[in-house]
């Protein structure tokens, strides 16, 4: 370990989640168990999560006793704006931060450096590891990644307000939307929205799926008109300080069918039980079977194919997955998740509603909240 007085401390005085003295804590515990003396985080998402830098290019290197982190000139000036004031934290800027990292001396004496290779490309680790030789450069898979699934009480402050967002474009789309309109055009139109309302950008690429599309679960925008008595299913999120929201809403051009109704309703129920019977540390393989129990009950299992929800932070789609394929996804407390059940019926219609959930101690937080019946639109 090189001598600290060689590097610059940051001085800023952007305070931190007190959660990520958790996170560090729990990481540094991992690190003992896998037997690593640093580890190398990589991975945007979680650069942000513990440091809240947003740039592109970003290595925290953590140490038992300090944090190193590395970027390239490009952001020096966002640093001072962003990065938080954690402790013992320090700052390198190198264009090459793993030469940097040999030639500063900062990984002298280090023997084994763990790197997140869940993320990181083979090719990439192989070249890393030919730089930093004789320093071993020691595959960890997904251990960084559990310590970020709950969230800290100002990160759920800025998902209440992408949620917020969100509500809001859904609200205005619903005055904007008229037959004759290609999907093409609505889904423009939302992304527009949501920008001018305050969402810094879109999660994933929106959805907007009309009359027998909106029996594709992930329907990409076409320039398919949309015509009257349809069912268009509308799939988006906004971001707000980077955290995302993702929600899924149903509108028909015209008044649903009775059949419309009904699947509607059940599909509500779904999301329903399964939002009412959420608690920390449950199964999410269980939390998918409140759902899926009501569809299958009414005797539409078998066009309920995909998973019930997932895991939201700043990452539209993070761990846990709420589903019925695995038997390892464990809900945090303090976690967000997405609840989105659908039946699609295919040549026909679809139909999926999903709202975002707090999952706490003392119960539920609902951050959105889905329409009980279709929204129509005349």
């Amino acid at each position: 370990m090189p001598n600290l007085k060689n590097f610059t401390q940051l001085i800023t005085d952007i305070p931190y989640p007190k959660l990520n003295d958790h996170r560090f804590e729990q990481i540094r515990f991992m690190m003992d168990d896998i037997k690593v003396e640093a580890m190398a985080v990589t991975h945007t998402p979680n650069v942000r999560y513990l440091t809240n830098f947003s740039g592109s290019n970003g290595q925290l290197i953590i140490f038992p006793d300090s944090l190193h982190f590395i970027t390239d000139d490009r952001y020096e000036l966002q640093l001072k704006e962003e990065l938080y004031n954690l402790p013992n934290l320090y700052i390198h800027i190198a264009r090459d931060p793993w030469k940097y990292g040999v030639d500063s001396k900062l990984f002298k004496g280090l023997q084994t450096l763990g790197f997140e290779s869940d993320i990181m490309g083979y090719s990439e680790a192989v070249e890393i590891r030919n730089v930093i030789r004789p320093v071993k450069f020691k595959p960890a898979v997904c251990e960084i990644e559990p310590f970020t699934r709950p969230k800290a009480p100002e990160e759920v402050e800025y998902m209440k307000e992408a949620c917020s967002i969100a509500e809001k474009v859904f609200i205005q789309m619903c005055g904007f939307i008229k037959p004759g309109m290609t999907e093409k055009e609505v889904a423009n139109e939302l992304v527009y929205t949501s920008r001018k309302l305050g969402s810094e950008g879109d999660p994933f690429d929106v959805i907007v799926a009309s009359g027998p599309r909106s029996a594709y679960p992930h329907a990409a925008p076409t320039d398919k008109k949309i015509k009257k008595n349809e069912i268009i299913v509308l799939d988006f999120g906004c971001k707000f300080h980077g955290f995302c929201s993702d929600i899924t809403r149903v509108v028909s051009t015209g008044k649903p069918s009775k059949e419309q109704k009904q699947i509607y309703s059940i599909v509500y129920e779904a999301m329903q039980n399964a939002i009412k019977n959420a608690r920390p540390m449950m199964n999410g393989k269980i939390l998918d079977g409140y759902a899926r129990s009501i569809i299958t009950n009414a005797g539409y299992g078998d066009f309920f194919k995909h998973s019930l929800g997932h895991g939201i932070g700043l990452s539209a789609h993070e761990s846990p997955l709420i589903t019925f394929r695995k038997e390892d996804q464990i809900i945090p407390e303090n976690s967000v998740i997405s609840i989105e059940p659908g039946i699609y019926f295919p040549e026909k219609y679809g139909i999926r509603i999903e709202d975002n959930i707090l999952v706490t101690r003392n119960g539920v937080v609902n951050l959105t909240n889905a329409p009980n019946e279709i929204t129509v639109i005349l």
